[in-house]
């Protein structure tokens, strides 16, 4: 884990992201609401959880590294010119 994926501010918006758009998938899929699951659909909810939330961090992660890459990689921006 990067130590951007441990800031509060990414954290929060990877899950509220994550959270919404497994509940998209799952509703579109026919299943019913996550109270309502038996075990197989709730294991089909967990893997959807974990592959979007990975999905989401990597998107996250690629898009500080092109907005601010001294965020990433902890070197100062050199300025040439």
């Amino acid at each position: 884990m990067s130590p951007l994926e441990k800031k509060l501010p990414f954290i929060a918006a990877v899950s509220v992201c994550t959270v919404l758009t497994t509940m998209a998938i799952m509703s579109a899929a026919g299943l019913p609401s996550i109270a309502d699951l038996n075990l197989a659909q709730f294991v089909l909810y967990f893997f959807c959880f974990f592959g979007v939330s990975r999905a989401y961090s990597f998107l996250g992660w690629l898009l500080v590294l092109w907005m601010s890459p001294a965020t990433i990689t902890g070197m100062k921006e050199s300025r040439n010119g």
